[in-house]
């Protein structure tokens, strides 16, 4: 006698029929779920990043295990309606809980899907810049430029502007150069333009842009925007600002600093210590008086 003639004799030839379609239901599941999981992988892994494509298609795995998971029991007999009720209800209070959680990971999925930004690109947001150092799924993790790294959740990235400066080919550059009043303008010009001009990483189109912005309080202000790849911005405006004023030195051009001039119209007394009292004279430095 062997030992699953008992088992045998318990169960009825409908249930031992329920039984092998079960396993048939599961075993073709499982081999549908794999194929699948790869396919979706592949196909994602052209269009996202291969992180969020092998998420992706995990869920789908899981998905269709379930589903197979759910038919088979439903051939045993299995009632699975208060199981799904609880769920339910399970699911509710979970996913209130985990709100701010869920709300950085579909966050996540949308930054991963669009590629709002990349592991490397320099970007700023609100008023954190620096370079992106990680994208997970629930944080994205930034190195500012003086070392300190920055963990942020997801839900941040939807819910304010994102500048990002790596997408470009080319990066505008604008600073101020100032000269005296009493200075040739045009002269200035001619030699900022020429320092420009033979810089080798500024490009030529679109052309650089040189003009007077603004009479301030102490010199004439020149605006200077020019076009540099992307990834020597912060080098080319280092060494043209220093190169911009070894060039206004040798023309002879003097750049202006903050300076205010005193005139008295009416004479002033001043009183020695010794008691005695000395007019002044409008014109006179005071310091020698």
């Amino acid at each position: 006698m062997s030992i699953v003639d008992p088992v045998l004799s318990f169960l009825s030839n409908q249930q031992i029929f329920n039984i092998i379609i079960a396993l048939i239901i599961l075993g073709v599941g499982y081999f549908i779920a794999l194929l699948i999981r790869r396919t979706v992988f592949k196909v994602g892994a052209r269009f996202y990043a291969k992180n969020i494509a092998g998420f992706v298609s995990k869920i789908v795995y899981y998905l269709i295990l379930l589903i197979a998971l759910s038919t088979a029991l439903g051939y045993l007999g299995v009632e699975l309606t208060g199981l799904v009720i609880a769920g339910g209800f399970a699911g509710i209070i979970v996913g209130v809980a985990l709100q701010p959680l869920l709300a950085s990971f579909f966050a996540g999925l949308y930054v991963m899907a669009e590629r709002v930004i990349q592991q490397g690109e320099i970007v700023s947001i609100g008023n954190i810049m620096g370079e992106v150092v990680e994208v997970s799924l629930m944080f994205t993790r930034i190195r500012t430029f003086d070392g300190v790294m920055v963990t942020m959740p997801n839900s941040q990235l939807l819910s304010t502007s994102i500048q990002n400066y790596s997408k470009a080919v080319a990066r505008r550059l604008e600073f101020t150069v100032s000269i005296a009043y009493s200075e040739d303008a045009e002269k200035a010009y001619k030699v900022i333009k020429e320092t420009v001009d033979n810089h080798p990483y500024v490009l030529a189109e679109p052309a650089p842009d040189i003009y007077v912005s603004n009479l301030g309080d102490s010199g004439v202000v020149i605006t200077v925007r020019v076009w540099v790849p992307r990834t020597l911005a912060y080098p080319v405006v280092k060494d043209l600002l220093w190169k911009i004023k070894k060039s206004l030195d040798e023309a002879g051009i003097s750049i202006p600093f903050p300076q205010l001039d005193v005139w008295i119209k009416t004479p002033v007394t001043l009183r020695h210590e010794e008691g005695a009292v000395k007019p002044y004279k409008p014109g006179k430095n005071l310091s020698n008086s």
